[in-house]
């Protein structure tokens, strides 16, 4: 049952309860306050209508809200005429306003039924104490009676403003607690204040009804007063340019979902990409007017049980209350479709785009911030994956406890020389010949085992490990190369690096030191960086690789075609080599797309002469094709898995010699990729390491 639905049948039952008691006291109702003292009715009465046409309105998520200055005036008259009379102007008042304001008639009718029960319960709760219907009129009220009147104050106040808000907070979808704690403030400061006017209203009555419209001036003051502090209170928990909630205001709706703990619920969080662009390039004006027009669209969106925030920026946070898993993805991705039409910013017509994380309530937390933090999480992998969309993914949480647990192992794991390099041979399709291998890094986890490099890769860089990582792999993979030097074994060796690496002012230094240090040629050295590597820093990459290049160490551009470098760019650098990424060298069929690519890119190579290698080979019949391209190397699985440097050792000295030709070289099986444990090599950007071919 929707909340609508559920706030229909709520004022339909308070009306039939106010029926009720009304017909059940109707016998004991007296009217003739009304004929023996006309004009402090009338007084009282217009007290009454202007203070129900005179309500603060209060934003709230649904529209504004309403509070009313007419309790003064209603309990004097239940108070000084009894409840008749009281009923009479309180309910054509209330009408008069409902009806003029364009209220549907079940409000009309619940506004009736919830002052019926107040005024009945304060009158009851007067009678029980004083014994007494009224407290009349010449002289008000005694002090025996005082108890009584502050008592039928507070149930009057109780009751209505009890009645009234749990409608709201039906309305609203939030729980009765939430809302009365949210405005406490405003209830008691209108309806304290106004009830406690009551009991001077009557006694001004008694004195001289003509004083009855000087209260107009404190009626006035406190309408403003609370009119104010809404507007105040509305402001510190709403973005002044979207008009949605802030994140103060997010956090209670979330909290208030998660109060219940049988209900699915979701959290997203949206960022838009390259909005700075927009700022920069168009001015702050065009920006928050694209802003403002997508918090428009994704407002659209939503359900009754939604809730949308601006978290601050170009971030904004959604609450999908009883969604799983399904709809939440379902939302998610209209939240990201909803911007694929342009924006018309004054006459000029921009794109959009927005990154959405996912956490669910209670699958991945249930807490508010950490629901926050790990759809924060999700969103940045929705970021580095461009997929517009991802669900939270403990893998990929570099901050959750077990991977914060890993991250200090693998401080201890490289003191304690558990990080181990396996090697992949690189067969040049020429010569037929091993001239190079890979460094690959592997962690041996006293517990957890062999550990392949998505395991703590991509965590070592969200610490800052990935030096110290690569500065080990650099060391260890030397060392390899100078006992195999003993052997007789001449080899190259590429190890991969990263973008956090490759920015350190220091990084070039270490790696001459190293060479120096185990007695390696630095031609003996091959550094792979991504092109997305790259370009997180153009000039200071360009520098470091043209420093170490000078030294005689050759450069490697790994996964070419991936990445978003320009030609001009490359040509500028100091590189050797191109490896043509995998995803098109194992999809190379005659006549294929990814055949005219490998093709290409294996001819542009030559021309700016540098030597091209595929990856990825897995099939020995792409071997004949690589070569008859022009290929000058192959690296994959149909060559050699990733070895461990005591199985490369013997590898290699087994298959020194030239084969014959047209014999390929396989190596004997010395051995295969092991069981691997958590999760197999990955590629997860400018990592350290990749994946075997």
């Amino acid at each position: 049952m929707g909340p609508r639905v559920k706030l229909r049948l709520y004022c339909e039952a308070v009306f039939l309860a106010g029926c009720a008691i009304a017909a059940c006291l109707a016998t004991s109702m007296k009217f003739g306050y009304i004929g023996s003292d006309p004009l402090t009715f009338g007084v009282l009465s217009g007290g009454v209508l202007l203070g129900e046409l005179l309500p603060v309105k209060i934003p709230r998520r649904g529209g504004d809200e309403e509070i009313t200055l007419s309790a003064a005036f209603s309990l004097a008259l239940l108070l000084a005429g009894g409840l008749g009379p009281a009923l009479i102007a309180q309910g054509t008042a209330s009408a008069i306003q409902d009806r003029s304001a364009g209220k549907p008639w079940w409000r009309v009718r619940f506004n009736l039924g919830q002052y019926t029960l107040a005024m009945a319960a304060a009158l009851e709760a007067m009678k029980l104490l004083s014994a007494a219907s009224r407290v009349g009129t010449d002289h008000p009220f005694t002090t025996g009676q005082l108890p009584a009147v502050f008592v039928a104050a507070g149930v009057f106040f109780v009751v209505n403003n009890g009645l009234v808000g749990v409608a709201v907070a039906t309305y609203q979808h939030v729980s009765v607690m939430r809302y009365f704690r949210s405005d406490a403030f405003f209830v008691f400061l209108t309806g304290g204040a106004m009830l406690m006017v009551a009991p001077l209203v009557v006694a001004v009555t008694a004195y001289s009804v003509i004083l009855v419209p000087l209260f107009l001036a404190p009626m006035l003051a406190i309408h403003n007063t609370v009119w104010q502090s809404a507007r105040s209170n509305h402001a510190a928990r709403h973005d002044s340019l979207t008009g949605l909630p802030n994140r103060m205001e997010f956090h209670d709706a979330v909290e208030d979902a998660l109060s219940d703990e049988q209900l699915k619920s979701c959290v997203l969080l949206i960022d838009l990409d390259r909005f700075k662009e927009v700022n920069d390039t168009l001015g702050h004006h065009h920006g928050d007017m694209l802003l403002r027009q997508v918090a428009e669209r994704f407002r659209a969106l939503l359900g009754p049980n939604d809730h949308i925030a601006r978290l601050g920026g170009d971030e904004f946070a959604i609450l999908g209350r009883g969604r799983d898993r399904r709809a939440a993805l379902h939302l998610a991705h209209a939240v990201a479709e909803a911007l694929g039409d342009p924006f018309e910013l004054d006459e000029l017509v921009v794109d959009a785009q927005a990154s959405v994380g996912i956490s669910l309530f209670p699958d991945d937390a249930a807490e508010v911030d950490r629901l926050l933090q790990k759809a924060d999480v999700a969103m940045y992998r929705a970021k580095e994956t461009r997929t517009d969309v991802a669900l939270y993914d403990e893998q990929h949480d570099h901050h959750s406890p077990a991977k914060l647990a890993l991250t200090a192992s693998l401080r201890r794991a490289m003191e304690d020389e558990q990080i181990v390099v396996w090697y992949q041979p690189e067969l040049d399709l020429q010569t037929q010949q091993v001239m190079a291998v890979e460094a690959l890094v592997r962690w041996e986890h006293p517990e957890l085992g062999l550990l392949m490099p998505g395991s703590f890769v991509a965590m070592a860089e969200h610490t800052n490990l990935i030096k110290p990582l690569t500065q080990r792999v650099i060391e260890l993979s030397l060392l390899q190369l100078a006992k195999w030097r003993s052997l007789d074994i001449d080899v190259s060796v590429a190890v991969n690096i990263s973008a956090h690496v490759l920015v350190d002012h220091g990084f070039a230094d270490r790696v001459l030191n190293a060479l120096g240090t185990a007695g390696i040629p630095a031609s003996r050295l091959k550094l792979e960086v991504t092109e997305s590597t790259l370009m997180v820093d153009p000039v200071h990459a360009r520098d470091v690789l043209h420093k170490l290049e000078s030294h005689g160490l050759e450069i490697s551009i790994d996964d070419f075609g991936t990445g978003y470098s320009s030609l001009a760019y490359l040509t500028e650098l100091p590189v050797s080599e191109v490896k043509i990424d995998r995803s098109f060298v194992s999809r190379m069929e005659g006549g294929s797309s990814e055949m005219i690519i490998v093709n290409s890119t294996i001819d542009l190579a030559h021309n700016l002469g540098l030597r091209a290698i595929a990856e990825g080979v897995e099939d020995l019949a792409l071997l004949g094709q690589l070569r008859a391209l022009g290929c000058d190397a192959a690296q994959g699985y149909a060559i050699s898995h990733p070895l461990t440097a005591e199985n490369a050792t013997e590898w290699l000295l087994e298959t020194r010699g030239l084969p014959p030709a047209g014999q390929v070289v396989g190596g004997p099986d010395l051995v295969t990729e092991p069981v691997l444990v958590m999760e197999p090599d990955l590629v997860a950007g400018p990592d350290l390491v990749k994946a075997a071919a």
